[in-house]
């Protein structure tokens, strides 16, 4: 598993060959899968943190800690 240094697991969002987005988890070379938008590719990356406790998702240098896409507390 791609571990950071607080020994959390990293899934890693970025343009790759043929300007596709990749999903690659930290550590390991070849992407888990390559997507056309960089929506589909977040979307992928977003399920896959759900699956793994204490993962994050990084998207082009920009940490997200935790996973993407979640619900905004409501404003009082």
């Amino acid at each position: 598993m791609g571990l950071d240094q607080k020994g959390d697991i990293v899934f890693r969002v970025s343009r790759g060959e043929n300007s596709q987005w990749d999903v690659n988890e930290k550590g390991f070379d070849k992407p888990l899968a390559s997507f056309d938008s960089e929506q589909d590719a977040c979307g992928y990356a977003n399920d896959l943190a759900r699956t793994r406790q204490g993962s994050k998702v990084v998207v082009e240098g920009r940490a997200l800690i935790g996973r993407l896409g979640l619900p905004k507390k409501p404003l009082p």
